[in-house]
């Protein structure tokens, strides 16, 4: 049964069972089959005595709280109450994968935990790299016109996001491997900066300088000459970098069409100074993220309460979500559910320092900063997986 768990998480972690699903290879939705069919065999597998004490761990209070919330906001909200039932429906579901996905990554072989870390991330990699050369089939009528390719991610900077996750886990196994570890960075660089995903680049060379700066050792020991020279670093690789690709943009243009079109080619333009704009184009339809946050804060501000359960969701009143985690608490649960989201963190960090697990501290700094950019980012399964993987560390059961 283990075998079947590992290749379910990695089809989660990879969107790969979404795109089976897209490709008639699946009989359902995998929230109807791929998913239910892991959280049975989990549950067959796993003793409710073995997984307890994972009710304790921080994030499992966290994820129950915001249940919690969403049903006690529900009885005020104005979305619609399909709306409702199924965001409440999948915070549900987000709590149960989390529990039997610590479990999972405690319980078996480090082996087969490398394994499936390893191929989810190669899978995802390699899709999106595929997807930019060749074209994966057109499942999806959003896609059609899309230019930035996801890969079986299918939005771009979902795909990103999975990829540095599950590339920052992987690099926990090789804090003595250097080849191995050059290799899985530079597949990470490369499968991150095509999606053309701003957030996911920015985040790679935070993994790459302050992993640098600690000798990629799983314990703390980044020092503030590390750091200094690390950094260094990484501003003369990417300034090489960026010189190259502005000196090869026209044969990137010529071959790869793509980039000559929609919002690949502003960025690309923009990276190499051609660009009529100062500022990358809009990444959402009717408003930039900026726009939103702003638009977010004022009703924040006049309702600092909460307006109540998938309010932001609710195409009625919003035709679109916060993308931003921080700002999506705190318009549907209030200014109380910001602050306890806040101190999750917090206790996140400080376990981190308590248990001595660098890597752990570093994931904390990347969900703190995905929070600014997604509002989704507890239902996209790479990170939850990734969060999984990284609390197993902390709630080791011997």
């Amino acid at each position: 049964m283990k075998y079947i768990l590992a290749l379910l998480l990695i089809l989660f972690a990879s969107y790969a069972d979404i795109f089976l699903f897209r490709m008639g290879l699946a009989p359902a939705e995998p929230a109807y089959f791929f998913i239910p069919l892991f959280l049975l065999i989990a549950a067959v597998k796993y003793s409710i005595l073995d997984i307890v004490d994972i009710f304790k761990s921080h994030t499992f209070k966290f994820l129950a709280l915001v249940i919690f919330l969403s049903i006690l906001f529900a009885s005020f909200s104005p979305a619609d109450a399909e709306t409702i039932t199924t965001k409440t429906t999948l915070n549900i579901i987000t709590l149960f994968l989390y529990v039997y996905t610590v479990q999972f990554f405690r319980k078996e072989d480090r082996k087969l935990v490398i394994l499936v870390i390893s191929l989810a991330f190669i899978s995802i990699a390699g899709s999106v790299i595929y997807d930019f050369i060749i074209g994966l089939p057109i499942t999806n009528k959003k896609l059609i016109d899309a230019v930035r390719k996801g890969g079986f991610g299918e939005n771009p900077n979902q795909a990103a996001s999975a990829i540095k996750f599950l590339a920052f886990g992987l690099l926990v196994f090789l804090p003595n491997h250097k080849k191995m570890r050059f290799t899985v960075i530079v597949a990470m660089a490369i499968a991150v900066f095509l999606t053309m995903s701003r957030s996911g680049i920015l985040s790679v060379i935070l993994i790459i300088i302050i992993g640098t700066a600690n000798s990629w050792q799983s314990k703390f020991k980044i020092t503030i000459p590390n750091l200094i020279k690390s950094s260094f670093q990484m501003i003369f690789i990417f300034f090489s970098l960026f010189i190259g690709l502005v000196l090869l943009s026209g044969v990137i243009k010529e071959n790869f069409p793509a980039f000559t079109r929609g919002e690949a080619g502003k960025r690309l333009d923009l990276l190499t100074g051609k660009s009529e704009s100062r500022s990358i184009s809009k990444d959402v339809s009717g408003g930039g993220r900026g726009n939103l946050a702003i638009e977010y804060l004022n009703k924040f501000l006049k309702k600092p309460f909460g307006y109540g359960t998938a309010y932001t969701s609710s195409r009625r009143h919003n035709p679109l979500n916060t993308h931003n985690y921080y700002l999506l608490l705190a318009v549907n649960y209030g200014f109380i559910a910001l602050i306890l989201y806040m101190v999750y963190l917090l206790v996140g960090l400080n376990l981190a320092i308590k248990y001595d697990q660098f890597y752990y501290f570093i994931f904390i700094i990347l969900i703190l900063f995905e929070g600014l950019i997604s509002h989704s980012i507890y239902h996209e399964r790479a990170l939850l997986i990734s969060l999984a993987f990284f609390d197993s560390f902390i709630y080791n059961k011997e």
